[in-house]
């Protein structure tokens, strides 16, 4: 028989009111053993497949159809027949390929670090050129003045858009012609 939840309750919060040390850890057990007195609380069985169902989702399994597995079947067939044909394939493409040396793997090595460091100082220069663009602009609106100007002009420009939206929308009706 379970223990009344009625019962943990109380002495968790006879707990809780308490000062001492002890209290601490009685309101701990009494808390775990008021949790574990809770009814667990599940949907009933096959309520994620309705929602599912009625979401418009098919939950099948993919591979219960003969058609899937027939092209499973045959896709791992041509993957296993392409890997008897692999060693053949590498040794028509290092036929085709320069042979490297060394000195080639460490000089390409080195022309893609210098490029790389080129690329890397052109996108420094175009984000200076940018930060310059945005200090210049930044540097106006810090001064009150200015920014009272703009918050003018804004506030005008959302008054005529206000007043313009209301005037077409007066307009507006399912009749283009007026009747005689």
């Amino acid at each position: 028989m379970r223990p009344s939840p009625h019962d943990a309750l109380v002495r968790w919060l006879a707990a809780e009111r308490e000062d001492h040390p002890q209290a601490e850890e009685t309101a701990e057990t009494a808390l775990l053993e008021l949790f574990e007195s809770l009814p667990l609380v599940a949907p009933p069985a096959g309520f994620a497949d309705r929602v599912l169902f009625r979401a418009g989702i098919d939950r099948r399994d993919p591979f219960a159809s003969l058609w899937a597995r027939l092209v499973l079947a045959a896709a791992l067939l041509a993957t296993s027949l392409g890997v008897l044909w692999l060693p053949a394939t590498l040794r028509a493409a290092r036929a085709l390929l320069p042979t490297w040396s060394l000195s080639d793997v460490v000089q390409s090595g080195v022309r893609a670090l210098v490029e790389g460091v080129e690329g890397l100082a052109s996108v420094l220069q175009v984000w200076n050129l940018l930060l310059t663009i945005v200090r210049a602009v930044a540097q106006p609106l810090a001064v009150p003045q200015v920014m009272a100007i703009l918050l003018g002009c804004l506030i005008a420009s959302a008054l005529a858009f206000r007043f313009l939206r209301d005037q077409i929308s007066g307009e507006r009706n399912w009749t283009h012609v007026d009747s005689i």
